[in-house]
């Protein structure tokens, strides 16, 4: 294993790494709570800024959230929130958890996880790890996401890493919860 690449998992061992997660409903902002809550330093990024403004205000979308733990997230100095996509710049994982409702055809509509790849690419650097995490199709990393970031002059595999890992939220179940269920 690389040295580069050995220094990137250190971080991670360590709690030392930033991951910004992207898309701040039902499935990002329990995710991005749940890892701040572990002790990583997240920013939580969404386009909205009415969204933005509601959360730090502790107005929290999802069931699965409460105000409290929304606050003490927040306040903890853990979890930052911003609609400025620059952030990923210092992030070292950057996950896409944006929505894909369903198209008059049944078929996921693909053109927020396009547009959140295309807001971040151009602040991306070496050595990060972006991983797709909305609900889509097989082959939406390799065919959606990978082209962007590759036109960007980034290897994947090399230069940065590019995972898919299905989004595991069952909205409100308390037996289930996101920590309860194991993530790849």
């Amino acid at each position: 294993m690389s040295e580069d690449i050995e220094k990137i998992i250190d971080r991670f061992r360590n709690k030392k790494a930033q991951i910004a997660i992207v898309g701040l409903g039902y499935v990002g902002l329990p995710l991005a709570v749940v890892v701040a809550e572990a002790g990583f330093q997240v920013v939580g990024i969404d386009k909205d800024e009415e969204r933005i403004a509601n959360l730090k205000r502790g107005e929290s979308p999802t069931s699965d959230v409460s105000t409290v733990r929304l606050m003490e997230t927040i306040e903890s100095g853990r979890l930052e929130l911003t609609s400025d996509f620059a952030q990923v710049e210092h992030s070292d994982a950057i996950i896409i958890c944006v929505p894909t409702p369903l198209t008059k055809y049944r078929e996921p509509d693909t053109s927020y996880i396009v547009e959140a790849t295309e807001s971040i690419a151009p602040h991306l650097r070496k050595g990060q790890l972006i991983v797709l995490e909305s609900t889509s199709y097989p082959g939406t990393t390799e065919e959606l996401v990978k082209p962007r970031i590759e036109a960007r002059g980034f290897e994947i595999g090399k230069d940065v890493f590019l995972a898919f890992s299905p989004e595991r939220v069952d909205p409100g179940n308390k037996k289930y919860t996101l920590q309860a269920v194991p993530k790849v």
